[in-house]
């Protein structure tokens, strides 16, 4: 009995409900004094449970004196299956209409998930400004996948196909920050990426318009001192 009540208050049945249902399902048609004997519910509370039973459907009561059976095993299952997803679903449209109202402004991502990230924002970006301190083997593959236009400011940019600008004395600087990249991307106006890369990748993303429009004015400003220094 113990199992076959724990699993059924699993499923949000009362303790009372759940041992009305499990002697009704074993002993069959019975009636409300038998069920109190049975199941050890007090006699006083048998009719409430089994009005709420039959309310859903899971039990018949009839007859005089009045009795109660249960509907098929397999019928109650089908019930509880059917409140289960009505509920899994309504938690659904529930989650994702607070998704919609509280969207996040600042994510996180790690490793493999930052890869992938900036892979989807390189790729779906129609510019991106990168100023990084230096760009390693995986960071070069995905940036020289874009399509759009690209500006990158680093110590080795010229590894990058787009438009860009190195440090000067970058020799010396690299002796620093070889295999160390940290960084700031901006992908249009609508994301900015602050990235580290130092054995483990890490970003912070943010679609905060106020910081995407403050960081990309940096970028930016930094952008055309190194293009008037070359002109």
């Amino acid at each position: 009995m113990m199992k076959i009540t724990e699993v059924l208050k699993y499923f949000g049945f009362s303790e009372y409900e759940a041992k009305a249902l499990y002697v009704l399902l074993l002993h069959g048609e019975l009636t409300a004094k038998d069920i109190a004997e049975l199941s050890g519910i007090p006699r006083t509370s048998v009719y409430d449970v089994m009005n709420l039973l039959e309310s859903r459907g899971l039990v018949i009561s009839y007859g005089k004196p009045l009795r109660f059976r249960a509907i098929g095993a397999d019928e109650i299952v089908k019930i509880i299956s059917g409140i289960v997803l009505d509920r899994l679903d309504l938690l659904k449209k529930e989650l994702s209409r607070l998704r919609s109202e509280a969207p996040e402004d600042v994510r996180m991502y790690r490793g493999e998930a930052m890869l992938s990230i900036l892979r989807t924002m390189v790729s779906e970006a129609r510019e991106v400004l990168a100023l990084l301190s230096y760009i390693t083997d995986d960071m070069a593959k995905i940036l020289n996948s874009a399509k759009c236009r690209l500006i990158v400011v680093s110590s080795n940019a010229s590894r990058i196909r787009g438009e860009c600008y190195e440090f000067p004395r970058k020799e010396k600087l690299l002796e620093k920050v070889k295999s160390l990249c940290h960084g700031i991307l901006i992908f249009d106006d609508r994301a900015a990426m602050i990235v580290f890369m130092n054995g483990i990748a890490l970003s912070i993303v943010s679609y905060d318009e106020r910081l995407v429009s403050f960081l990309k004015m940096l970028v930016n400003s930094l952008i055309e001192f190194f293009r008037d220094v070359r002109a």
